[in-house]
């Protein structure tokens, strides 16, 4: 801090503690420190950008817009509000008075607030617009309560929510109206800001498409959010014994029924923090209490499933039990490097204890001869291919396939040679995911050789125009040792994925099948994306599995680069096939992050001119935006 930062901290100590005593100090500390963390001018200066994109000229086109809908959806906003400062209250409101999309209704339940201002601010508002409604609850029943009362306020056909003390850019509802006329989606949800008490930015939410093993494993959906209004009538709406994790609730429940969820990645929502919400105030409760939600979520969707927490709060991690008859095919290509493959294989041997499983090692013209002598030695206890020919990634292993007895496994553990296995149950966790019948395709986290740098995290669509792995290079722990969760905790949360990288990858036989397996055209390059986009064409999940982490012992030099690229055929036909997705930017990256960076860097913010809303079919697993 500056000198007269320092001086004048005490005077303004004395002014939070009047207004909050030591929790809005303690608060305040941590904005300060999290903002400079984030890098303080950084965040300043996007912010400052974004909020002057919506100029006049942008205005006026967004107005254009609006009267050009023939068939404008009406669209109520849901407020719950109790003791709201005034000032708060009053932005919240004008700032939905504010959207340049008139066609809304504000239906505002009051949970019977002490505090006589709020009644008062509350008339005042309704009788200067005749689109606010109010309703005066007798008695005081909580927040889920008074979600409902407002929610009987109600009469359109989509409902949103929002909060007390929070805000809504301009252009918010219209982007809700134009991602309802073009998905029709049952729920959806955006990207948001949060902001300190007087607005400024402390950190910026660019959430991915929707993901139901990430909301599985974080309530990552938050705001803005909105449901189908009958869909909530048909659940019960807000459940009301519930004061905290309501919202996370609703959007379980409400996600095991919807048709179509949306993801709008622009961010219309303000999500004021302070130190006197309910949430900060009882941090204790809201993990309990969404560990409870989250297994009921489970028993409703016919899941048997444990919930444990997770690296941190509100993180989570269900374990499935494996409860069917699996038996593992681990499919090891090589040209010598002996060493590195009974590196491999002991590994396993040490870490696999209660999933039945059998190792396939393929010899592709091995010439070095400690290499042969060692594969000779393991054919007692594994079986030794001999495969010759140029090399070819997909055929390779296509073939390994094909001399396997047919119906033996249930699944194929594609490995490359120079993985090692380095904690005990990696093996017992994927095969949790993928004993289920919709995912296909299960992948894992990988290290460098140092065990402390991630080369794999999945892998990006679209990532430097081709496909790229999330979190190359990004240290894999923090300074205290604790994991480091990444953007988002993209690094500690299991969730889909659009591909993950075969150096390790489990995948259901019946999947294998059903798509043809490898596509032998691409011989070294992109045959693994390729197999989890046909994966996924076929309407299965391909998950990264947060959980389970490996050591890869690929090449190790920090930009490593070539001069040209190393597999222009296999690139050129990757492309044409996939040019779509790759161009429309991964479903779950986000448009407002880098497409360049694999650490989640943020671009330059700007209102974009179009809506760009993915939307998901959660019966077929496919974004039919793409």
């Amino acid at each position: 801090m500056a000198i007269s930062q320092v001086a004048s901290w005490p005077g303004r100590a004395i002014r939070l503690w009047r207004r909050g005593g030591a929790g809005a100090i303690i608060q305040k500390l941590r904005t300060k420190v999290r903002r400079r963390l984030l890098g303080d001018r950084a965040q300043l200066a996007a912010w400052t950008q974004y909020q002057r994109g919506l100029s006049p000229e942008n205005r006026r086109r967004f107005q254009a817009r609006v009267a050009a809908l023939s068939n404008p959806p009406q669209i109520s906003i849901i407020m719950p509000v109790y003791n709201t400062p005034e000032r708060w209250l009053v932005e919240a409101i004008e700032s939905v008075r504010s959207q340049l999309y008139p066609h809304w209704e504000l239906c505002i339940a009051d949970d019977r607030s002490p505090d006589p201002q709020v009644r008062a601010t509350l008339d005042r508002l309704a009788a200067s617009d005749a689109r606010i409604k109010v309703a005066y609850r007798p008695t005081n029943g909580g927040i889920s309560a008074a979600s409902n009362t407002a929610l009987q306020l109600a009469t359109s056909d989509f409902v949103v929510l929002m909060d007390h003390d929070d805000r809504l850019p301009e252009q918010a509802l219209l982007r809700v109206a134009e991602t309802i006329l073009s998905d029709d989606p049952d729920l959806f949800y955006s990207d948001e800001v949060l902001v300190t008490p007087e607005g400024e930015p402390i950190e910026f939410a660019f959430r991915p498409a929707f993901s139901l093993e990430l909301l599985r494993s974080h309530p990552y959906i938050v705001h803005l959010v909105g449901f189908r209004r009958q869909l909530l009538l048909e659940i019960g709406g807000f459940r009301e014994f519930l004061t905290v994790s309501q919202d996370y609730d609703l959007i379980l429940r409400a996600s095991e029924r919807a048709d179509r969820i949306s993801h709008i990645p622009e961010i219309l929502y303000l999500w004021r923090q302070h130190s006197t919400s309910t949430g900060n105030q009882r941090r204790s409760d809201v993990l309990e209490i969404s560990r409870t939600v989250l297994s009921e979520h489970l028993v409703r969707s016919g899941e048997l499933g444990e919930v444990q927490t997770g690296f941190r709060f509100n993180y989570f991690r269900v374990r499935y039990p494996i409860q069917a008859p699996v038996k593992i095919a681990i499919i090891i290509p090589t040209k010598n490097y002996g060493n590195l493959v009974k590196q491999c294989i002991e590994s396993i041997a040490e870490t696999v204890s209660n999933v039945d499983y059998e190792i396939v090692v393929i010899d592709h013209d091995s010439n070095d001869p400690e290499s042969i002598r060692y594969f000779r030695s393991i054919r007692d206890r594994c079986t030794v291919l001999n495969y010759s020919g140029s090399f070819n990634f997909s055929a390779i292993n296509n073939w390994a396939v094909q001399q396997l007895p047919p119906d033996r496994f249930t699944h194929y553990l594609f490995c490359n040679n120079d993985i090692e296995a380095i904690e005990a149950g990696w093996l017992e966790r994927m095969t949790e995911f993928a004993q289920k019948p919709d995912i296909g395709i299960v992948g894992a986290k990988l290290l460098y050789p140092d065990h402390c740098s991630i080369q794999h995290a999945g892998v990006c669509v679209g990532m430097h125009g081709m496909a790229e792995h999330f979190g190359k290079f990004m240290r894999d722990s923090l300074p205290t040792g604790e994991a480091e969760p990444g953007y988002l905790g993209a690094l500690i949360s299991c969730r889909e994925m659009s591909s993950v990288t075969a150096a390790c990858l489990l995948m259901r036989r019946d999947t294998f099948e059903e798509i043809g397996g490898y596509d032998e055209t691409l011989a070294v390059g992109f045959g693994d994306v390729d197999l989890c986009l046909r994966s996924r064409a076929a309407g299965y999940r391909v998950i990264f599995c947060a959980d389970v982490t490996l050591i890869h012992h690929e090449s190790y030099t920090r930009g490593k680069t070539f001069s040209g690229d190393p597999h222009p055929e296999d690139s050129a036909k990757f492309f044409q096939r996939w040019q779509s997705v790759i161009k429309a930017i991964d479903p779950f990256y986000n448009p407002n992050l880098d497409i360049t960076r694999q650490d989640w860097a943020m671009n330059d913010l700007a209102i974009p001119t179009e809506v760009r809303s993915r939307c998901y079919d959660r019966k077929t697993h496919q974004f039919l935006s793409l």
